[in-house]
């Protein structure tokens, strides 16, 4: 029986592709590859007392001082807000204007946490933004006075964002929200 070309092809792909297939199938797999030459390698000893550690002593740690400020009749009250661990009263220092900056920022804060609930974000956005400007402009303003630091400006923020926003739940802002945006108005 004589082989057309074609036949000849496929006898020869079929003993070329199935003696590979056989010869990887009688290959060892990675797997056992790399148990052998871990088994291989040397074992590491521990001795003992490598083990043990030694005892550390920890001397007493002095408590962390209570967050409170003082009120208006000397004595302290328990804010629990974190800037108030500095110590510092952040409300007596830098300019009128700085404070102003920082307090708008504050309200126009306040005002966007009560309108984001139900206004447009598009709406509310440019609360946020006009926060944020003020905000930066007042902490700006108090670094060029010389009252604090770009690294330790947070506490600023923080306290005037609370006192404005327990301003703003009690309705007794010290500068009314229209007037808080057209300063930002200003910035830009």
């Amino acid at each position: 029986m004589k082989l057309q070309p074609r036949q000849m092809i496929g006898l020869v792909a079929i003993v070329v592709f199935g003696g590979g297939m056989i010869w990887r199938a009688t290959q060892p797999s990675e797997r056992e590859i790399m148990e052998k030459r871990i088994a291989s390698l040397p074992r590491i000893e521990v001795p003992e007392s490598a083990l043990e550690f030694p005892r550390v002593e920890i001397p007493d740690v002095a408590p962390i001082a209570p967050r409170s400020t003082l009120n208006s009749a000397g004595g302290a009250t328990d804010t629990g807000k974190i800037y108030d661990l500095s110590g510092i009263d952040y409300f007596a220092k830098g300019s009128q204007a700085a404070k102003d900056d920082l307090y708008c920022s504050g309200v126009l804060g306040a005002e966007f946490n009560e309108r984001i609930k139900d206004s447009h974000p598009d709406k509310a956005s440019i609360l946020l933004r006009d926060h944020q400007a003020l905000d930066r402009a007042g902490l700006d303003k108090l670094i060029a006075e010389g009252v604090t630091t770009e690294q330790a400006s947070a506490g600023y923020s923080l306290a005037y964002a609370d006192k404005a926003g327990e301003d703003y739940t009690a309705s007794t802002l010290r500068i009314p929200v229209a007037d808080c945006s057209a300063r930002a108005a200003a910035l830009n």
